[in-house]
């Protein structure tokens, strides 16, 4: 498997869960829809940065409220939603030190997305355009901590020991991301909403995917 966890990371973990749940043009919408949550720089829940924990549990749990509501979950609006939720699950594990403070387990364990499940020493790097900021003193930055690319500082580290022994912590975040996806795709399939006309997956041209390119970017500088 070819993994890239750049501006393409987001879209091969979602196609790469969906397993037949969603077709291949509600696929290309939640594909977009997750990616163009990278515009979102400032808000710190849509990315688990800044330690903002409860507003990442919050705003999953927003976007779910959205899909189990709205009516038609293939519909563009619940399909818009599920994308940006699986971009903030998948950011949790490229964002926090889950996957170091799990290192020895295997597989690596998937987060509940529940507050008292966190273990006591999480943290996530700290992005300055990001707000709220709620690490304590010394937390390492975004750059120090992120996991989002394997050359990255952090995603290039290879463990020396125990199960995950020659792996990167890029592999791993990777990993358990995409089993963390496939939970949320398992939870999209229980929704017990009809199916309304098929949507045409939209394509926002090069404007779009310039601004979600030069965001990634941005972060990768941070």
């Amino acid at each position: 498997m070819s993994v890239k966890f750049d501006i393409n990371y987001h879209a091969e973990l979602t196609a790469e869960a969906n397993d037949g749940v969603l077709d291949e043009e509600q696929l290309g919408y939640v594909v977009l829809a997750n990616m163009a949550q990278d515009l979102l720089q400032t808000k710190s829940y849509v990315h688990f940065d800044n330690c903002d924990f409860p507003g990442g549990i919050q705003h999953i749990a927003e976007e779910w409220n959205l899909i189990d509501t709205i009516g038609d979950k293939y519909g563009d609006p619940a399909l818009a939603a599920f994308g940006a939720l699986l971009h903030t699950t998948q950011d949790f594990y490229a964002h926090s030190n889950w996957i170091e403070l799990h290192v020895n387990d295997a597989p690596i364990p998937v987060w509940d997305q529940t507050l008292q499940t966190l273990p006591a020493d999480i943290v996530s790097g700290t992005w300055a355009l990001g707000s709220p900021k709620l690490c304590g003193p010394n937390a390492p930055s975004h750059s120090q901590l992120n996991k989002d690319s394997p050359s990255s500082t952090e995603g290039s580290k290879i463990v020396d020991s125990g199960p995950n022994e020659g792996k990167s912590l890029f592999e791993l975040a990777y990993a358990t991301a995409l089993s963390a996806t496939k939970v949320q795709y398992a939870r999209f399939k229980t929704v017990k909403l009809a199916a309304g006309d098929l949507r045409t997956a939209r394509t926002e041209g090069e404007t779009l995917m310039y601004m979600i390119k030069a965001n990634a970017e941005l972060r990768r500088v941070f």
